[in-house]
């Protein structure tokens, strides 16, 4: 089925906080927004507006399971996104920022704990750290803004553009809205082609489109996948809401963005930021 491809730029409001790791009590930020994080809260936003009940969220959510994973740039049309990519080891996004240093500019804690109401004191073990990326850089104020592709079946293109209305449309990311953390704005949309689509290893019909290069998606390590350098990690493709706590359904070993790879497999395709084996 023919698909469009648009780059969507979002202006970062409040500070986010993408679950990753917990250390005791710690949970720390991942340093990009996967592409479950923006699938989720595109299908919740897109629901929301139309009207949509919970149980009736599934009716919409393959409209936007073609999906990359985003990554921050300071410029509002996402001319310059700082792409992942290690380099003796570490995390880098884009030439200039390692992990550490990103880490020292753009995050901060954010502290919280449950207040005992007849002792007016922190319930116990109660309290917990959460690293949070803030909208603008501690250094020199330079404001964030968020870039990443979606693709849109051709029939769906009226209704998905009337959707992304740039400068009105707002998202909120992450699991901790009610903290007041996760608000997005789309300020800019575009038709992007091939060349474009390239910087995210994908074509025109979202398959894997790296011979041997850096991935800026999450790929299934399976057969024809050659991992090269940098990190792998288990990811949950999908949780079963049946049971009275969420249970994990599915998961796989993906290669992490940033991580190179050389490919032969010439049957892999994007779903909510992940390149899986088409079976």
């Amino acid at each position: 089925m023919n698909k469009k491809w648009y780059k969507l730029v979002f202006e970062q409001l409040d500070p986010i906080h993408i679950g990753k790791t917990a250390y005791g009590v710690i949970s720390e930020t991942r340093i990009f927004i996967p592409g479950w994080t923006m699938w989720g809260a595109l299908v919740n936003s897109y629901a929301g507006k139309i009207g949509l009940e919970p149980d009736n969220f599934k009716d919409v959510q393959h409209l936007f399971e073609r999906v990359t994973c985003f990554y921050p740039s300071f410029d509002n049309e996402g001319n310059a996104v700082l792409f992942p990519k290690f380099e003796g080891g570490e995390l880098y996004l884009g030439a200039d920022y390692p992990e550490n240093v990103f880490r020292m500019e753009f995050t901060d804690t954010f502290v919280s704990t449950a207040i005992n109401p007849i002792s007016l004191t922190a319930e116990e073990e109660s309290l917990h750290e959460m690293e949070v990326i803030l909208p603008k850089s501690k250094r020199n104020k330079r404001q964030i803004y968020w870039s990443g592709l979606i693709g849109i079946e051709a029939e769906n293109i009226d209704k998905m553009l009337n959707f992304f209305e740039e400068g009105r449309l707002e998202i909120t990311v992450g699991g901790d809205s009610r903290y007041g953390l996760g608000r997005l704005r789309l300020i800019s949309k575009r038709g992007e082609d091939g060349e474009a689509l390239g910087q995210w290893g994908i074509n025109e019909k979202g398959e894997l489109n790296i011979r041997e290069g850096v991935t800026a998606n999450y790929i299934e390590f399976s057969t024809g996948i050659h991992f090269l350098k940098g990190k792998t990690e288990y990811i949950i493709i999908e949780f079963n809401f049946q049971k009275a706590i969420p249970e994990v359904k599915e998961s796989r070993l993906c290669i992490i963005p940033g991580s190179k790879i050389r490919n032969t497999n010439k049957n892999m395709e994007l779903k909510k930021g992940v390149l899986l084996t088409v079976k």
